[in-house]
């Protein structure tokens, strides 16, 4: 049998030899001291993970793993997070705050260390407990159409889905569920936000997705109101999102009562007030929406003509008194949606198609070219400079007017990244943010002489009469419009990115777009700031850094009208930290 030895009884083993040999015990406690004898060399590389993590909706978890031994510097890379989870790999950390429709929600997140030598995993179990409980919708009447069967619902509250002084009261919704989907053919989820007098909606025949239409006929502009209504001023307690809670309440029974609904494909759309209220929900929770389609929207609350800011005041409380959300932050504050750009993660990860008239006098140009006042940005500028995936068109059309030479959705050409077979969006795949593309038109910014300034429609003209717009700039123009990915080709890995670009180069056009690209919504290839990230590019090469939030932007690529792979790679892990 062998037994262990205790290293102190064999230096004691190694001097009795000494001495019998004739050699000086001297040396021998020497060699013990340095105990030569005893394991030398790295410890292996070890994850401390926990196995089995729970939260409630609208609670924080915060889950810190460890990281043992292992040679030099250590990455740890994380796949399976739920949607709206953020990983912060310098404090190896994280963070999630589950909203009230993830609940029973259960994933496997894998946890992934690597010193460049050896890799080891550890898996944790995330459930999300289901503690908010808002009554479900009921079924008032069904009608199968052409290929669809369209659901009339009535939605009842309870003081999470409205103010305590109001809830027990029902809104109308409808649901159109096209007969073709199910769980092995899931179809795209469209939500609808209807305008100010546009509710009902007319029937829609769309065989090839479902469509959810809620309701707001208080015309909280899809977003809440005070929680002192109508007992009190809105100037008193805070302004929860109650409205946008009925909108989510409403999607998640849609994706819980029918399996054909992809949730992976969940896009949101509206005009003027619709417009205004996808730009909220869609940047605001952006985990759950893969794409959102907005026209005539108001992004910057406090930017809204004077009769509509009264309005929204006796719902809000007044800009200047900046009453908090249920968050604890002014409501006016947060819907400026260039700060939600400017200050949350989520939302840059979000990609949207805008649609505006020069001659608008309800949403005037201003919405989307004025500068904010409290970021001092405008919302087409913050697109560009924080590198957020968008497409955005205008022309000289009106509020409901085409414009008087192109006529009705002239740019649109047939693309949809709701159902394109490449350049199309999913909620767990990246794509390109492009920015600063030499193809842009420029919308400008202010007046160019032809039209007075008002309060109510800036500089817009007659939408009936061609070229009078007040607006300078380009009367029509496009920002990323004919530029394309593949996202059938994507790679997305912990050590790889891969993504083929291209542009859609027409009859005449001589010249190809020089663009700035950067990925979003990566779901493997995630950056540690400051990281330097190898690129090519066909013939073209060299080396970024990544940005404080991890993004990484590969400047000024030139496009062809072939699919050219834009492809990322770490720089070797250095051997030591």
């Amino acid at each position: 049998m062998v037994r262990s030895c205790n290293p102190r009884h064999l230096a004691m083993a190694l001097v009795l030899l000494t001495l019998l040999l004739g050699g000086s015990p001297r040396s021998a406690s020497a060699q013990s001291e340095v105990e030569p004898l005893l394991p030398t060399g790295p410890k292996p590389l070890m994850l401390h993970v926990p196995p089995v993590q729970s939260v409630n909706e609208e609670e924080e978890l915060r889950v810190t793993v460890r990281v043992e031994g292992g040679q030099g510097r250590t990455r740890v890379f994380v796949d399976g997070l739920p949607p709206g989870a953020l990983w912060d790999e310098p404090a190896r950390t994280l963070t999630f705050r589950p909203d009230f429709i993830q609940g029973g929600w259960h994933q496997d997140v894998t946890f992934t260390a690597t010193d460049g030598q050896s890799t080891t995993q550890a898996r944790m179990t995330l459930t999300v407990l289901d503690t908010v409980r808002p009554p479900e919708p009921r079924i008032l009447h069904q009608e199968e159409l052409s290929g669809v069967l369209r659901l009339t619902l009535e939605q009842p509250t309870d003081a999470w889905l409205d103010s305590p002084g109001y809830a027990g009261r029902t809104f109308p919704a409808v649901v159109t569920v096209p007969l073709a989907s199910s769980a092995a053919y899931p179809m795209p989820v469209t939500v609808r936000l209807h305008g100010v007098g546009n509710w009902p909606p007319t029937p829609q025949m769309s065989p090839d997705r479902f469509i959810i239409e809620p309701s707001d006929p208080d015309l909280t502009y899809w977003w809440g109101y005070s929680e002192r209504l109508p007992q009190g001023p809105a100037l008193e307690g805070a302004v929860p999102p109650y409205t946008a809670r009925r909108v989510l309440a409403l999607l998640e029974w849609v994706l819980r009562h029918h399996p054909g609904a992809d949730a992976r494909r969940v896009f949101l759309e509206g005009d003027s007030m619709g417009g205004a209220g996808a730009l909220a929900l869609g940047l605001l929770n952006a985990r759950h929406f893969a794409g959102v389609y907005a026209r005539h929207a108001q992004p910057v609350a406090r930017a809204h003509r004077p009769w509509r800011l009264a309005q929204l005041s006796s719902l809000w409380g007044m800009p200047e008194e900046e009453v908090p959300d249920a968050d604890g932050l002014g409501v006016w504050s947060r819907l400026d949606l260039t700060r939600a750009l400017r200050d949350e993660p989520e939302a840059r990860s979000q990609f949207l198609i805008l649609q505006h008239g020069k001659d608008d006098p309800i949403i005037h140009f201003g919405s989307v070219v004025g500068p904010s006042s409290l970021t001092g940005a405008s919302f087409y500028e913050t697109l560009q400079t924080r590198h957020i995936g968008h497409v955005a068109v205008w022309d000289e059309g009106g509020h409901v007017e085409a414009d008087p030479w192109l006529g009705q959705r002239w740019w649109d050409l047939g693309w949809s990244p709701l159902k394109d077979a490449h350049t199309f969006l999913r909620g767990d795949l990246a794509f390109p943010a492009f920015s600063h593309s030499s193809w842009d038109g420029n919308p400008g910014s202010g007046g160019n002489g032809r039209q007075p300034w008002r309060n109510d429609s800036g500089y817009a003209g007659d939408p009936k009469v061609p070229g009078d717009t007040g607006w300078d700039g380009d009367v029509v123009g496009m920002i990323n419009r004919s530029l394309r990915w593949d996202s059938q080709r994507l790679v997305d890995t912990h050590t790889r990115f891969e993504l083929p670009l291209r542009a859609v180069i027409g009859p005449g056009v001589s010249d190809t777009p020089v663009v700035d690209v950067t990925p979003r919504r990566v779901q493997r290839f995630r950056c540690l700031p400051g990281e330097r990230i190898r690129w090519t590019f066909g013939g073209a090469s060299g080396t970024v850094t990544a940005g404080s939030d991890g993004s990484v932007t590969v400047p000024r690529l030139r496009l062809g009208a072939s699919w050219t792979p834009l492809v990322l790679e770490r720089e070797r892990v250095p051997e030591r930290s």
